[in-house]
C-alpha cells in the first residue's frame, strides 16, 4: 500500500494527518518502527519520514500541540499491548482501570470487584427506567457491556493470581 491508501475505490483511505500523527506519537512513546509499521502496515522508513513530518509540522506551527493526542496514542499502545481500560462496579460506583492497575490489587479485593461485578450483571438492565424515563439516545445496555467486560479481564486476573499462589504453595501465615 503506497502512502497507507488502501486499494479500492479510496473510500477505506487512511487519513495522511494521522497516519502521520501516529508514527510520530507512538515512536515517542517507546514503540519501534518496525513494530509502528507493522501494526500500520507501511515500512519502517515510511514510519520514520511521516514521524519526521509530523515532527516538523509541530514545530513550524502549521499544527497545534494537544496533550490530548499523546494521550490518546497512549491509550492507544496501551490497548494493543493487551492492557485494556475496563468499567466495573464496586459497592462505592462505578470505575474506570487499566487492566494493569487491577493487576496490582490483591486477590481478595479483586474477588469483591468480580461479585459486585456479576452481581450488577444479574440485575434487570430495565428496572431503573420504571421510575424514570429513558434518557434520549441513552443505551440502556451499553454499561451491561462494559461490565461484561470487566468480569472477564477481572476473572482471567484472578485466575492469574490463584495459579500464582498454587505454585509457591500454601502461605503460612493463613
Amino acid at each position: 500500500m503506497a502512502e497507507g491508501k488502501s486499494p479500492g475505490d479510496g473510500s477505506d483511505a487512511i487519513d495522511e494527518g494521522i497516519l502521520d500523527e501516529g508514527c510520530f506519537y507512538l515512536t515517542r512513546l517507546g514503540v519501534t518502527p518496525r513494530e509502528v509499521a507493522s501494526r500500520f502496515e507501511i515500512s519502517e522508513s515510511e514510519v520514520n519520514r511521516r514521524a519526521k513530518r509530523f515532527e516538523r509540522r509541530l514545530k513550524d506551527g502549521k499544527i497545534a500541540a494537544e496533550s490530548v493526542s499523546a494521550d490518546f496514542w497512549k491509550s492507544i499502545r496501551e490497548e494493543a499491548e493487551g492492557n485494556v481500560k475496563v468499567t466495573f462496579v464496586s459497592e462505592k460506583g462505578f470505575h474506570h482501570s487499566w487492566r494493569s492497575d487491577l493487576r496490582k490489587l490483591d486477590g481478595s479485593t479483586l474477588l469483591s470487584i468480580f461479585e459486585s461485578c456479576k452481581s450488577f450483571l444479574n440485575l434487570d438492565p430495565s428496572a431503573r427506567f420504571l421510575e424514570y424515563k429513558t434518557p434520549k439516545n441513552y443505551d440502556p445496555l451499553a454499561m451491561q457491556r462494559e461490565i461484561s467486560k470487566a468480569v472477564v479481564v477481572i476473572g482471567a486476573l484472578l485466575e492469574e493470581k490463584w495459579n500464582e499462589e498454587r505454585k509457591q504453595g500454601p502461605a503460612s501465615d493463613h
